[in-house]
């Protein structure tokens, strides 16, 4: 609370409207960051923006992202890059959706066909890779349409111009629960434990407003508290106001998947296991050149405190 005793003011955004964040909207919506003295000011990322950028020039507080954004940044010579806070994600929660049916489809079924993956940031396409080299497939056979957006890439799809599309839910189950697409592979089994997502400040904000950083990881972590255990269908009906116009159905299939995956972390914390893990993706794939230590980017001491540890 401020000194009036009133809610202090927090800008928040995510990149993506999708489920794999849900966390971020129960947290929102759940009253979880509310009692914790926060006013929430929730919002995207607006298309063609950079989350760092804006970051940096004051438009946000915090911000969806991962730890490939700040790589990145440090690989440009930005030595403000932002730092990461709390983790949403600790695995991959993307999937690969064919035209055709998977009966006994085998990642093989790739090569020579054509794959639309998700083409507005490097990491889903990225793991995608990571998880293609992993099950053997020679990725100079397949045929990549890269640089579309989500909406582009779901219409070139539905209109016959790929075999494959690369998207989370509750877009990939869209396409089941309308007979245009059949799940092949879930990419977050293949690659196991990574901090896929998290949340980024910079150093700035956490030395002006440290109690406001500690009270935002100590709500998030009630919230992914509540999710862990809450059943699939409260779960939908906290985040449907986020995703207007997707039946509750597809919304409840998808809670499910990624709750029986394990995609959402259950506590704050960025361990250095899922650090690393990430770290290696990455860089096999080419989106960052330098191996940056764990202590460069992540700031433990918020989740330290949150878990009481």
């Amino acid at each position: 609370m401020t000194e009036s005793g009133r809610p202090e003011r927090l800008r928040l955004m995510d990149t993506f409207r999708n489920l794999f964040y849900t966390p971020i909207y129960v947290a929102v919506a759940g009253g979880f960051l509310y009692r914790e003295g926060l006013d929430v000011m929730f919002g995207t990322v607006p298309s063609g923006k950079s989350s760092i950028a804006m970051l940096k020039d004051d438009e946000v507080d915090i911000v969806q992202t991962g730890i490939s954004r700040s790589m990145m940044d440090l690989d440009e010579g930005n030595e403000d890059a932002p730092l990461h806070i709390a983790e949403i994600n600790q695995g991959d929660g993307f999937f690969l959706v064919s035209r055709g049916p998977t009966d006994g489809w085998q990642w093989s079924d790739l090569e020579g066909s054509t794959v639309i993956p998700v083409g507005f940031t490097p990491v889903p396409w990225t793991s995608l890779r990571a998880a293609m080299v992993k099950n053997g497939v020679s990725i100079a056979r397949v045929n990549l349409l890269t640089g579309l957006s989500a909406t582009d890439a779901l219409s070139t799809f539905r209109n016959g111009g790929a075999d494959y599309v690369h998207m989370p839910n509750p877009q990939a189950d869209q396409l089941v629960a309308a007979g245009e697409g059949h799940i092949a592979a879930p990419l977050g089994p293949h690659l196991g434990r990574i901090c896929y997502s998290s949340f980024a400040v910079t150093e700035r904000f956490l030395d002006d407003r440290p109690q406001v950083a500690q009270r935002f990881v100590s709500g998030f972590k009630a919230a992914q508290e509540w999710v862990a255990s809450s059943t699939p269908d409260e779960i939908a009906g906290r985040v449907a106001a986020f995703l207007p116009g997707v039946d509750e159905s597809v919304l409840v299939k998808g809670i499910e998947t990624y709750k029986r995956q394990h995609t959402w972390s259950e506590t704050p914390e960025i361990d250095r296991e899922g650090y690393s893990a990430m770290a290696d993706v990455l860089i096999e794939g080419g989106v960052v050149k330098g191996r940056y230590p764990y202590e460069r980017l992540v700031r433990t001491e918020f989740a330290d405190r949150a878990m009481d540890k």
